[in-house]
């Protein structure tokens, strides 16, 4: 097994431990379940997350609450993004999923990639939270920071996982194998 730096090693045991079916990518027979696992997971906790907001999105409807339409209006549109270019990563002929032979101090920045994604998502279950509290209570100035927030943690899962898609495609041009 490739010997990985502990901040890549740290990232690789959370998605062993978080995500079902995920085994890593040093053996060539685990990439492809591996890449299953890890998008069909990350692309249901969106959708998770994206039901929250529309749950929260009907509250505010039905409450009337104007100012927040186009924020929760926003949020959602952007869940939605964010899971179609999770569940859609195509890697076409890329030489990452049939290579036996990977260079292993490029697996870290991958697995690093994957975890940010990761600990994102794990954010934002707790700011849609705080989202629905000022909704509740009536606290709608809140709620504008709070859409922020999320946008620019949505922004950030879609940035990671551009550039892990970059990182697999890239593979064979980056000389890996």
């Amino acid at each position: 097994m490739p010997k990985l730096d502990p901040e890549s090693s740290d990232a690789r045991k959370k998605l062993n431990n978080s995500i079902p079916g995920y085994v890593c990518y040093e053996k060539q027979p685990d990439r492809k379940n591996s890449d299953i696992s890890i998008r069909e997971y990350l692309e249901n906790r969106l959708s998770t997350c994206s039901d929250d907001v529309k749950k929260i999105q009907e509250a505010a409807l039905m409450s009337q609450m104007i100012t927040t339409w186009s924020d929760l209006d926003r949020l959602v549109s952007t869940f939605t993004d964010a899971r179609y270019l999770i569940k859609g990563s195509k890697y076409g002929i890329s030489t990452f999923f049939d290579s036996g032979l990977i260079k292993d101090f490029d697996l870290g920045y991958l697995y690093t990639l994957e975890k940010t994604v990761l600990d994102v998502i794990d954010r934002l279950d707790e700011k849609i939270k705080q989202f629905d509290e000022s909704i509740e209570s009536g606290m709608l100035s809140d709620s504008s920071r709070l859409t922020n927030e999320i946008l620019e943690d949505l922004s950030a899962i879609q940035d990671a996982w551009l550039e892990r898609q970059k990182l697999i495609a890239d593979f064979q041009k980056l000389g890996l194998v």
